[in-house]
């Protein structure tokens, strides 16, 4: 029986659906909790990983390498610097253990998607500015820790704007007064960077990408309309088509990371119809996506990870 490696917590539900998917077409699904230490071992014929034997492995989906958090806190919620250390140590070590069986397994089986692509999460202003020089469009964007470029933000553009995390999926995007001092720049940075892009008016989109084409797309509205983030409160979500050009960035984008599968975002200009791109994630989630849209995103991944091609 074709064995297929799901690595991530097997309660979390794009595992779960995926399993699924996987045993209707006659595969096994192997759990990997990477929230464990993963015990690797290689050597002497043997690959094995959280106490499973990964010899015969057809492929490996990475939904979650379970990184335990670099930062320990008092009860107060400072850092302690000291424990810290300690836990970074930790992180450290825990990644480099899943990136070295998982490069090992790569040469092999198929890995999607490979832990660089997880870097992405953690360089967003990087992942920005490798699609303009691309070409592609993107929002004009600010990643700074000086006072004085961000007060610079008043005399530029449309005079609308949003912070967004410099790490993707730690905090919610806000809207963001561009401040009108040097003074109360600072005050907002509070000695770190702020990544500021201006606003673009319109609805955000996402789209699915599997090994090589767009499987499919759809527009999520947030019902209250001064939301900045479409992952907070109640939302309206609408299958799509994607024009042509937009699909051809969503492929680019994906491709420029080496991922196979990946949801790919765009904000759609209401004033112009302009798709602008905005992030490519390589693990989303796709279950209530997939539930709300009618997208066989989980069949179509497991096919995949298969080595078939699915319509």
């Amino acid at each position: 029986m074709t064995r297929v490696g799901l690595v991530g917590p097997p309660e979390r539900a794009e595992i779960e659906r995926l399993a699924i998917r996987l045993e209707e077409r006659g595969a096994e699904a192997v759990f990997l909790d990477a929230r464990r230490n993963p015990e690797v071992i290689l050597g002497s014929g043997r690959i094995e990983a959280s106490g499973e034997n990964l010899s015969g492995i057809r492929s490996l989906y990475v939904c979650d390498l379970g990184i335990p958090s670099p930062f320990a806190t008092t009860a107060e919620g400072r850092i302690d610097v000291e424990p810290s250390l300690r836990a970074l140590d930790r992180s450290r070590r825990h990644y480099a253990s899943w990136k070295t069986l998982l490069d090992h397994l790569s040469r092999r089986a198929l890995v999607v998607n490979p832990p660089d692509t997880y870097i992405l999460h953690a360089i967003k202003p990087y992942e920005t500015t490798q699609y303009e020089q691309a070409g592609m469009p993107v929002p004009f964007t600010v990643s700074t820790t000086d006072p004085e470029a961000l007060a610079a933000l008043t005399g530029h553009g449309p005079g609308e704007w949003i912070a967004k995390g410099m790490v993707g999926g730690v905090s919610h995007t806000e809207a963001l007064q561009p401040p009108r001092s040097r003074e109360e720049a600072a005050g907002i940075l509070e000695g770190a960077a702020v990544m500021a892009q201006e606003r673009i008016q319109g609805d955000n989109v996402r789209a699915f990408v599997i090994d090589g084409e767009c499987i499919g797309a759809a527009e999520v509205i947030p019902l209250t309309g001064a939301e900045s983030d479409s992952r907070r409160g109640a939302t309206r979500v609408r299958r799509i088509a994607l024009p042509l050009e937009a699909e051809r960035d969503a492929l680019s984008a994906a491709r420029r990371w080496g991922m196979t599968f990946a949801a790919v975002d765009f904000m759609r200009e209401s004033a112009t119809g302009r798709f602008v791109l905005l992030e490519c994630n390589s693990a989303p989630f796709f279950v209530n996506f997939e539930a709300r849209t009618g997208i066989d995103v989980s069949g179509r991944l497991a096919a995949h990870l298969l080595g078939k091609r699915s319509r």
